[in-house]
């Protein structure tokens, strides 16, 4: 649950705040409407004054209509909610296979959501009230309200910029948030998505030997690189974005590092041959080969976020050693490449972790019971990647079919490019970015239909001037370039 807090937390603000604005501009939308029926009553309330009604009775009334017509809206607005939280659940959630949560409105929500009515309806009654309750008698009785000059029209065109200045403000947080997105699916990761095919297995091999696990596997790769269209296949505990493991990370003869640094690192098994195919350039030293097999000494190569968070400026990495989690593991692996930084956990950046890769062939010995568990269960592939060289057409069947003649047990789960799976990943940044441009538009018709009712009570209300600038001389054209 905290790391769902975490991951959705910057996401929630956001859209809490749009949804604030978006408020906001409705209120604005309410008040204007109470201020044009509040300045389109104020001849009547002006009667009534001077009849000996009492300032109090009328902002009663004018209080009680506000709150009775906010809680009508707030009962229609939960309506609404109510049936369209369906299609934003299935916006939010187009490509998942089920709908992880139940977003049907809860007390606490319908109690907010009242609450919020009864204080709409208090702040924006009172000020009309008082304004009204305010009038001058005998101005109603001078006919006042014929006046070219017409002040209370003021806070309404501030409330229609301010609508105005809102709904810019959505559709620019939109645009910049789809700007984000884009340079997120399109950003360097350190290795390449075009023409790579990534396949996820379900391989249930825990009473496998050794032996058979690396014959399987060589036969596995070796089947895959010669279906047609296809340039190179390779396997892995995981391929980016699907999965991640990490541990803390000791080099030889330095010690357990302090507990409040963070001295950990991303790792993944692979086969010969996945970083070629995944098309991540060794930099220094040299990749993981068939050579590199149970029989001799463990190697990893590790990625350039590995050597400067593990080592000084200057310091040279190929050769040296490193372990996982105790002191005494701390020679198990020698370095003997580094190749381009990969972003493997994250694409949106801010989680990304440093990375080494060890060899698929290469079994860890380990005194502790967990850590030879661990090293156990990494050795289970759960992916395979295809670079391709040609087009994907029947593609899958023939994948499903090759793993199904090397060993029954293994099952395809799906496939999808690596395009694919890099914007599965970024499905929360999107349906933010949906969303506010849904309600940047939402924003825009409100102050749109607020602009509009603004400028026909003003022209409604100038009805008389208008009538006497055509009496003197002024065309229509005048007029509408007026208003």
């Amino acid at each position: 649950v905290g790391e769902m807090k975490a991951g959705y937390k910057d996401s929630l603000r956001i859209l809490l705040t749009i949804c604030c604005l978006v408020l906001l501009i409705a209120c604005a939308n309410i008040a204007n409407l109470l201020l044009a029926r509040g300045s389109a009553r104020r001849s009547h309330t002006s009667v009534r004054l001077a009849l000996g009604a009492s300032r109090k009775r009328l902002i009663r009334q004018s209080l009680t209509e506000s709150v009775v017509l906010s809680f009508f809206g707030g009962a229609a607005g939960m309506l609404v909610a109510y049936l369209g939280v369906k299609a934003v659940v299935a916006l939010a959630f187009h490509t998942a296979q089920f709908i992880p949560i139940d977003a049907a409105p809860s007390l606490p929500v319908l109690a907010f959501a009242f609450g919020l009515s009864f204080l709409t309806g208090l702040l924006f009654g009172t000020a009309p009230a008082w304004l009204t309750s305010h009038a001058n008698p005998a101005e109603a009785l001078r006919g006042a309200s014929r006046s070219t000059r017409d002040r209370s029209s003021l806070p309404q065109k501030v409330l229609v910029v301010v609508q105005a200045m809102l709904s810019i403000v959505l559709l620019a947080g939109a645009g910049l948030l789809t700007r984000s997105l884009q340079k997120m699916e399109h950003q360097d990761f350190g290795f390449e998505t075009d023409h790579r095919v990534n396949i996820g297995v379900n391989a249930p091999f825990a009473g496998y030997s050794q032996e058979k696990l690396d014959a399987l596997y060589r036969e596995l790769q070796d089947r895959l690189s010669h279906i047609p269209g296809v340039e190179r296949a390779a396997l892995a505990l995981y391929t980016p974005f699907t999965d991640n493991w990490g541990e803390l990370v000791i080099r030889e003869g330095h010690g357990v590092p302090n507990v409040s640094e963070d001295q950990g690192s991303s790792w993944d098994h692979v086969s010969p041959g996945y970083l070629e195919a995944m098309g991540q350039h060794i930099l220094r030293g040299r990749s993981i080969t068939e050579q590199d097999t149970a029989a001799t000494e463990s190697v990893a190569v590790v990625d350039e976020a590995f050597v400067r968070k593990f080592f000084k400026k200057g310091e040279e990495p190929i050769g040296t050693h490193f372990g996982l989690d105790k002191v005494q593991y701390s020679g198990m692996f020698k370095i003997v490449g580094v190749v381009r930084e990969a972003n493997y956990t994250d694409p949106s950046g801010h989680s990304r972790r440093p990375l080494f890769f060890v060899p698929l062939a290469q079994h860890g010995h380990y005194d502790s019971t967990m850590m030879q568990m661990i090293d156990d269960r990494t050795h289970l592939i759960e992916s395979a990647v295809l670079q391709l060289h040609g087009s994907m057409e029947g593609l899958e069947s023939q994948v499903r079919r090759v793993f199904a003649e090397v060993d029954p047990n293994l099952t395809v789960i799906n496939m999808r490019t690596m395009q694919e799976q890099v914007a599965n990943r970024l499905d929360q940044q999107r349906t933010v970015a949906e969303m506010t441009g849904l309600f940047g538009i939402l924003a825009l018709v409100l102050a749109a239909v607020g602009l509009y009712g603004v400028t026909a009570y003003t022209v409604e209300r100038r009805t008389s001037e208008i009538g006497v600038r055509m009496a003197l001389g002024a065309n229509p054209s005048n007029v509408i370039r007026l208003v």
